[in-house]
């Protein structure tokens, strides 16, 4: 077969961008409400400023590349297929657990699968690196911020300690005699992290060519701004230690945040281009290698059962999630009856500990009087959760908004709490009062303590057939610095005494009267 010229593989470009475009359009309708999340994302929060920068970037990647347009013919392949039901099973997954960050992995994954389909293998590889820096258009990270609270905290007291000046910490809040401060997300320099890693992966394509250089500047994109923000936060306690706490908290909100991160990737940049090795017109492919020069001639037509394929498998996916919806009308009749001999007296009015769930089916609220002192118990109950209805999402928690703060949490596994699996406990301050806390979730039919798992529950009986129904459940007692032991041993003697949680739920029957829930 005779080589293609340069024309030829120009006009097969044409017609694939022609495909491309088509699939596009499907990708857009489908999913058009996750595109819109996505960009309001960029757009309201941030820490996620940075990603309105990432398409214009990934254009520029393409057209350093410009080359492979007149070298790489495209060539559809049935592999992308694979990828694009990956993604929009990831979709589906993050759909049904209404997890933004699953739902929008599984649409980077999905549109680059159509891509793949589309275009080739060859073209993908040549384009390998646009094609994974996509993953910098979903805004994750919020994972690590506690982790980022943590490390921020710990070297704030180090620092603090080397300096002989006295500090006292508890969880993420820090007191030195010029005042309080609380190492708070905003705080946990997530936006300097995230913005900077997607910069150093950059760097590491444009400006380096061996994988030993581009890992470490990668590894140096994300030491350098945690250990930068350590030093950023330390410095505004150090500014109230030694000028006043009013100088400390303007300098910071006003002024100080922006410019620090300009400093940050001063110095980060700084760093990385010591031991820069891309020339100035070195390219990113070899050419000349064998695998590269192998074209095939595809007619317009040949394009078409591909973009079809993509394009059904692509709508398909809003239409599955729209089927599975259908099952909530299943569980419409649910109702929990808690039993209020073993739980107490309903205080759900009058509590001045009161967690917030919305769109809770039913919460309810109980005290029981002991002598060890009293003992509530707090269950919020779903009946199937959406968009409207989610369990575990923001804003929704234990800590009640305004009144209580948190100081304190840990996991506390199944020799303490007395039950089959571990708890959440957190510990929780308004004014001079302390409430210990534990709480756990109820999900299709299993207990967790991970809202991670929790939400993979949810996402697999809404996807396999299980239950619908979800609970939290919380106990908590009032709790000073010298009884948490025994307050730990009260909750975990009333948490083995409530009743099993499917015996509490009413359900129709086939004949359409309610009947008691089942063992």
């Amino acid at each position: 077969m005779a080589e293609m010229n340069e024309l030829e593989i120009r006009q097969q470009w044409r017609n694939a961008g022609m495909a491309v475009a088509a699939v596009m359009v499907v990708v857009m309708v489908a999913f058009f409400g996750t595109i819109k999340t996505l960009v309001l994302t960029w757009w309201d929060k941030p820490e996620y400023n940075y990603a309105l920068l990432i398409i214009p970037v990934i254009i520029y990647l393409v057209y350093e590349r410009r080359e492979i347009f007149w070298k790489i013919a495209p060539k559809p392949s049935w592999l992308g297929l694979v990828l694009l039901l990956a993604g929009g099973a990831g979709w589906v997954m993050g759909d049904v657990a209404d997890a933004n960050v699953i739902r929008q992995f599984g649409l980077v994954i999905l549109i680059q699968g159509c891509l793949l389909t589309i275009l080739g293998r060859r073209v993908v590889l040549a384009l390998l690196f646009p094609f994974f820096y996509m993953i910098f258009l979903i805004p994750f990270g919020d994972f690590l911020v506690t982790a980022l609270q943590d490390f921020t905290t710990d070297f704030i007291v180090t620092i603090l300690h080397l300096m002989n000046i006295p500090v006292y910490v508890e969880g993420v809040y820090i007191s030195i005699p010029a005042g309080n401060f609380e190492v708070a997300e905003a705080c946990a320099g997530l936006r300097f992290l995230v913005a900077t890693v997607a910069l150093g992966t950059l760097m590491a394509n444009v400006a380096y060519k061996t994988a030993g250089r581009q890992i470490i500047v990668v590894i140096l994109s994300f030491i350098v701004p945690v250990i930068a923000n350590g030093f950023r936060a330390t410095g505004i306690i150090l500014i109230a230690h030694w000028w006043g706490l009013k100088y400390a908290t303007g300098v910071d909100h006003i002024i100080f945040g922006w410019i620090f991160f300009a400093f940050v990737l001063l110095i980060f940049i700084s760093i990385s281009m010591t031991f820069t090795n891309r020339g100035l017109h070195d390219g990113y492919i070899n050419f000349a290698k064998k695998y590269w020069l192998n074209n095939s001639r595809i007619t317009p037509a040949k394009f078409i059962p591909f973009v079809i394929i993509a394009a059904v498998l692509t709508g398909i996916v809003p239409v599955y999630v729209s089927v599975i919806e259908q099952r909530y009308q299943a569980f419409e009749h649910y109702t929990l009856s808690p039993e209020t001999r073993i739980l107490g007296q309903d205080i759900s009015k009058q509590a001045n500990w009161k967690p917030y769930y919305g769109g809770a089916s039913q919460t309810f609220q109980f005290r029981k009087q002991q002598a060890a002192g009293a003992v509530d118990t707090f269950i919020a109950y779903y009946k199937y959760q959406n968009n409207d209805s989610e369990m575990i999402r923001f804003g929704n928690g234990v800590v009640p908004a305004k009144i209580w703060e948190q100081v304190g949490s840990r996991k506390i596994n199944p020799a303490l709490s007395g039950l089959d699996f571990p708890v959440n406990e957190v510990i929780l301050q308004s004014g001079i009062q302390r409430r210990l806390v534990w709480y756990w979730y109820w999900v299709d039919g299993r207990f967790s303590s991970s809202k991670y798992e929790a939400k993979l529950l949810g996402a697999k009986a809404e996807l396999f057939g299980g239950r619908l129904d979800s609970a939290v459940i919380a106990v908590s007692a009032l709790v000073d610095r010298n009884n948490i032991k025994q307050k730990r041993k009260q909750l975990a003697k009333l948490a083995a005494s409530l009743p099993r949680f499917k015996t509490m739920i009413s359900q129709p029957d086939q004949g359409g009267k309610i009947r008691a829930g089942v063992h």
